[in-house]
């Protein structure tokens, strides 16, 4: 079947996507075919696109890790979905491993081979793409910057039909390891201070469910515009940290909770005096989640010992089950209490470049592409 798919063709930066025509195959031994609705843009895409980690990857690939959409058939030994369910597509796992083996497929050993495997789930000598018989390479064994994708059933989460596709996509990676790391890691207790720092979508992800488990929120950023929309959206306290130092933020984090800090930390930023900053903030005995990744980041043995009094995990996709955590947050988003549309910019599919160019510039929190 032919499709229009984004293709990335070259690593450079800026990154350019071209809407062309491709093939895809039908599903086979337990692979899905799904009509894609939406689909995410997650900074993980432009990294690969522009080798900002300096990871190698076939080309030319289809980008995309957070789509939703509606099954539109299935291959031999699926069952747990059928066409017509609505669907998350998210990381792959291998369905063998150890962590596999023991319900926590967000630490699959072969996840990130996966992710750039041009074979597939069950090592299929070609990928579900190609254009003009050569083939063309998928992402996350997903590449939802296409009409349709197909997909291990192992990645696909059944959702409810009264989920509005177009704002599901995203739940798939960055809001998933947001309020992931909340749900699954810190475990807040009501009436606790939850500090967040990075008003991203992982970052507000994290402060939704932090406040719909009942506790109470403090974030901060740099982002006066991002700090009004959390206070817009029930956060308890913000705090600008544009110009602090490292010394300054901590006292007025601390300061902001009652002046003796938070009980628990989600680490959205990836800056390193912020990460200092914000560790040195929470209390002893306290929990912290560092869930951002990004650039390099520095730390003083020394350092250890003044937050050795803290439990402090990192956290993969939020260490939670997607098949778990993604029902969840459809069912938050219904109640009103994960409100997600409020840092979506929508636009076409065919407006994808335009859609890559607003994120880098930072005019859009969290791009959502529509299909038709």
């Amino acid at each position: 079947m032919k499709i229009k798919a984004a293709l990335c063709n070259t690593q450079q930066n800026p990154p350019e996507f071209k809407i062309q025509e491709v093939d895809i195959i039908e599903p086979r031994q337990n692979e899905v075919r799904i009509k894609i609705v939406s689909a995410g843009i997650c900074h993980t895409d432009i990294a690969y696109a522009t080798d900002e980690w300096g990871i190698p990857i076939p080309l030319p690939m289809v980008m995309g890790h957070e789509g939703a959409g509606i099954v539109e058939s299935v291959g031999p030994g699926v069952t747990k979905v059928k066409p017509g369910d609505h669907v998350v597509i998210s990381i792959p796992s291998c369905g063998c491993c150890e962590a596999c083996n023991t319900g926590k497929s967000w630490f699959c050993a072969k996840t990130a081979d996966l992710s750039l495997l041009a074979g597939g789930f069950d090592f299929f000598d070609t990928t579900p793409l190609s254009k003009d018989g050569e083939p063309v390479h998928i992402l996350f064994q997903q590449s939802s910057f296409a009409e349709y994708v197909v997909t291990n059933h192992r990645s696909v989460v059944k959702i409810p039909d009264d989920m509005d596709l177009k704002d599901a996509g995203p739940l798939s990676c960055g809001l998933h390891t947001g309020a992931g790391g909340v749900y699954s890691v810190l475990k807040p207790q009501i009436g606790e201070w939850v500090l967040v720092t990075g008003a991203g979508a992982v970052g507000l992800a994290a402060v939704w469910m932090a406040k719909a488990m009942g506790a109470k929120v403090c974030l901060a950023d740099i982002a006066d515009d991002r700090l009004q929309l959390a206070k817009e959206t029930g956060v308890d306290a913000i705090v600008n940290t544009k110009g602090m130092s490292q010394e300054e933020m901590t006292v007025a984090l601390k300061e902001t909770m009652d002046g003796t800090g938070a009980h628990c930390l989600l680490e959205a930023c990836g800056v390193t005096p912020v990460i200092k900053a914000a560790m040195l903030a929470v209390r002893a005995g306290g929990r912290i989640c560092q869930a951002a990744v990004g650039g390099k980041i520095e730390f003083d043995s020394w350092f250890f010992g003044e937050v050795d009094s803290k439990e402090i995990t990192f956290s993969r996709m939020g260490n939670v089950s997607s098949g778990l955590i993604i029902p969840i947050l459809c069912e938050l988003y219904k109640e009103g209490k994960f409100p997600i549309n409020r840092i979506y910019t929508y636009y076409s599919f065919n407006d994808i470049q335009k859609a890559v160019d607003e994120y880098m510039a930072g005019k859009a929190v969290k791009p959502v592409l529509l299909f038709d």
